[in-house]
């Protein structure tokens, strides 16, 4: 795990099913980031983090991811998700910046899939060491 996450995480000293659908939300944003998918339902996201998972928790998730990825610089992912309805992006989303989620989408496209520089959740043994 990233040393940055680690220590936050340790920081927040959350229950155990908290920090890891965190964590595996997080992992899961990143490869949408990676590979510039279109944005996914909170429906979809809760499935796709954790089968039988409501839209409702998978909020909560992506409040957690917004406000770390606001603390420690990282890439906004959290704008992958919206409102099946509205179309509108997670509140996580909003944790990060004014710029708005079709710019922070972009921006975390580039970061993750075009220049491939995008902090990871587990990175490659010699990235984290710089």
């Amino acid at each position: 795990m990233h040393a940055v996450l680690s220590r936050y995480l340790e920081a927040q000293a959350w229950p155990a099913g908290r920090e890891g659908r965190m964590v595996d939300g997080l992992r899961l944003l990143q490869e949408f980031a990676a590979t510039g998918a279109r944005p996914v339902t909170y429906k979809e996201f809760a499935e796709q983090l954790q089968p039988g998972l409501a839209a409702l928790a998978a909020s909560r998730v992506l409040a957690d991811i917004g406000v770390f990825c606001n603390a420690a610089g990282w890439p906004n992912v959290t704008c992958f998700v919206v409102s099946a309805s509205t179309g509108e992006s997670s509140p996580g989303c909003r944790h990060i910046g004014d710029e708005g989620p079709v710019v922070a989408r972009e921006r975390a496209w580039l970061s993750y899939g075009v220049r491939g520089d995008g902090p990871l959740v587990d990175p490659h043994p010699a990235a984290e060491a710089g």
